[in-house]
């Protein structure tokens, strides 16, 4: 069934050759921690929501207001769209194309996908610091200009040159294939720690971002901190539920050694 994407009323309305940012559920919720802090550093208005007769009936709870679960932000130079939630596989087509028609409506520049995906085969696991292979990040593209490369293939971005992506993301990548505005996946490596996001990941994201688009002036350090101190507190939960051994020499402990 065919969604569609509504502006608000009083939403500014974006000038042609805007970007179009999309952010849903990912590895490690990486992509969630950098769509919500890309609208408070940009300051972005909720700007449009997303209807459909197979919409879940959810509403978003922020700061005392209310949020349909898939809506858009904006500003005259970018459109994000956000949702606390991942779709049912059997909509993402339907979704991914009311994305790309309301963008081509808007006369938007491109459509940037942000995604996180699990850790790369070779990134270190446990408590060892992040490789440059975990802060690197990887870019596919719908079709290959020399702007396109120019802007977006500059390390430590890289050009995905295998794999398999689903979603959202995937769709809107197979939907663009005819031409027009061209659509851009960013990845990223991420950690999927049961109940704590990645904002390591996050933050990467959005620098890979700025780093094509370095008019958007984010500043990412809050959410690296942010990072150290989660990292600290699941070290700190690991070593409480695995204490290491006690140092008794292997002498059991009984009254006679007392």
């Amino acid at each position: 069934m065919p969604y569609e994407w509504v502006d608000s009323k009083s939403a500014p309305a974006p000038q042609p050759g805007a970007i179009v940012v999309t952010s849903f559920p990912s590895a490690g919720l990486a992509t969630t921690v950098a769509g919500h802090f890309m609208v408070r550093a940009l300051k972005l208005a909720r700007s449009g929501l997303f209807e459909g007769p197979e919409m879940a009936p959810v509403a978003v709870i922020q700061g005392g207001e209310v949020h349909p679960a898939i809506r858009s932000y904006g500003s005259a130079a970018l459109s994000l769209v956000l949702s606390e939630f991942p779709p049912p596989a059997s909509q993402a087509t339907a979704i991914a194309r009311s994305i790309l028609d309301g963008a081509r409506q808007r006369k938007a520049g491109m459509i940037v996908c942000l995604e996180g995906v699990v850790p790369h085969p070779n990134a270190p696991e446990g408590d060892a610091p992040p490789s440059d292979e975990e802060e690197a990040s990887w870019v596919v593209l719908s079709h290959r200009t020399a702007d396109l490369d120019h802007r977006f293939l500059k390390p430590p971005s890289k050009l995905l040159s295998d794999g398999v992506i689903g979603g959202i993301t995937g769709a809107l990548l197979v939907l663009a294939l005819d031409g027009g505005i061209p659509v851009v996946a960013l990845l990223v490596s991420a950690r999927a720690t049961e109940g704590y996001p990645d904002d390591r990941a996050g933050a990467r994201l959005i620098e890979t971002f700025t780093g094509a688009f370095p008019e958007f002036k984010i500043d990412t350090g809050p959410l690296r901190a942010q990072a150290e101190e989660i990292e600290k507190m699941l070290r700190a939960s690991m070593q409480r539920a695995n204490p290491p051994p006690s140092d008794s020499g292997g002498a059991p402990a009984s009254d006679m050694y007392r």
